[in-house]
């Protein structure tokens, strides 16, 4: 996936609200993105994307990179927004 397509699709899962305990890779990073991004797309939305996207090996690598990396340090939104938890292809 394009880094502009795969920052895009992050981006829109950076709108849901506090991290989930699910363990589903799509529900934590939608959890967690949507506390820095209120005014996002709600978090079904978010998720129902991810999900759909997430059958594509390189997303599903990615959303699970980043929600491992979301679960393991407390990132604050400005943190984020530079691309702390961000995961490319040649990571």
């Amino acid at each position: 996936m394009p880094r502009t397509a795969l920052f895009l699709a992050l981006l829109l899962s950076s709108f849901v609200a506090g991290c989930s305990s699910s363990g589903d890779p799509c529900e934590v990073v939608c959890a967690k993105n949507a506390a820095c991004q209120p005014d996002g797309p709600g978090k079904e939305t978010c998720v129902a994307l991810c999900n759909e996207l997430s059958d594509r090996a390189s997303y599903a690598t990615a959303i699970e990179r980043q929600a491992e990396c979301y679960g393991s340090e407390d990132w604050s939104c400005e943190a984020l927004a530079t691309g702390a938890c961000d995961y490319s292809e040649d990571d």
